[in-house]
């Protein structure tokens, strides 16, 4: 709103001050990757049990494969989509070419791009079909982090209209401050612009935010945008790749981030 605080935003992500009643303007332009990490990137994830949280006013989270178990109905309806589009899908080739720019997966996956609209559609619908399920540990760390009185966000690469069906369906609907979807800015993750629009609505700089994910397009994210990144395991991406992309944390689960967020 006018005249909010300035967020101290990284290089990578700056952001203009749009006129008033307008949202936040952004500045997307690649910038130098040395502008983009003003945070230190650990050379392994700290234990949690030497993780310093306490500086923390927000907690951001992805949602698919981090809040919800997804990788079972998101491999289903993946491999519905490509079979209407005449293009096999098996675990294997699904686990090697997931993410969570799903333009990306159809890219790597040979759909050529006037095919996306329709493969956007087939995937709509097709995921209706699907009751979504809570990783386990979900609502214990959502819990912790709002009554912690930190600042509660989703940032993820859903549509809008099925994100928020799926938060009715959890009971989610009115747990977060901000939700940011696909189409809210125009770069998708892991570009920093998503992560950075959800501190700009909540007015918390990054050196005082979280952003808790399960893939490594999410730890890249975070990273850039110069948040604690927070990776947690059971979701799209293995311990071998999460590692490799070092996060500050590795979480065994979210019930491990609930306790940190709780002490």
């Amino acid at each position: 709103m006018c005249g909010e605080p300035a967020v101290d935003v990284p290089q990578a992500a700056q952001h203009q001050r749009p006129p008033c009643g307008g949202a936040p303007g952004l500045d997307l332009s690649p910038q130098p990757r040395r502008a983009a990490a003003k945070r230190r990137t650990p050379e392994r994830p700290v234990s949690p049990a030497h993780a310093p949280l306490s500086h923390l006013r927000a907690v951001l989270f992805d949602l698919d494969g981090t809040l919800i178990d997804a990788v079972e109905s998101h491999y289903r309806v993946f491999a519905r989509v490509l079979a209407a589009l005449g293009v096999p899908l098996d675990r294997t080739i699904f686990s090697r070419h997931y993410s969570p720019d799903w333009y990306q997966f159809y890219a790597r996956m040979g759909i050529p791009q006037h095919q996306w609209q329709e493969a956007d559609r087939l995937w709509l619908r097709y995921y209706a079909a699907e009751v979504p399920a809570r990783q386990e540990g979900a609502d214990e760390a959502l819990a912790a982090a709002r009554s912690s009185g930190r600042a509660v966000g989703l940032v993820t690469a859903g549509d809008r209209d099925r994100v928020q069906h799926d938060l009715q369906r959890l009971g989610w609907a009115q747990m977060f401050g901000v939700v940011v979807c696909a189409g809210d800015v125009p770069q998708r993750k892991p570009h920093p612009a998503p992560l950075v629009h959800g501190l700009l609505r909540l007015q918390v700089p990054p050196a005082a935010a979280a952003y808790v994910g399960d893939t490594v397009e999410d730890v890249e994210m975070g990273r850039a945008a110069g948040v604690t990144t927070l990776a947690v395991l059971g979701g799209f991406s293995s311990r071998e790749s999460l590692e490799a992309a070092r996060p500050v944390m590795l979480l065994d689960s979210l019930k491990d981030l609930a306790a940190l967020l709780a002490g």
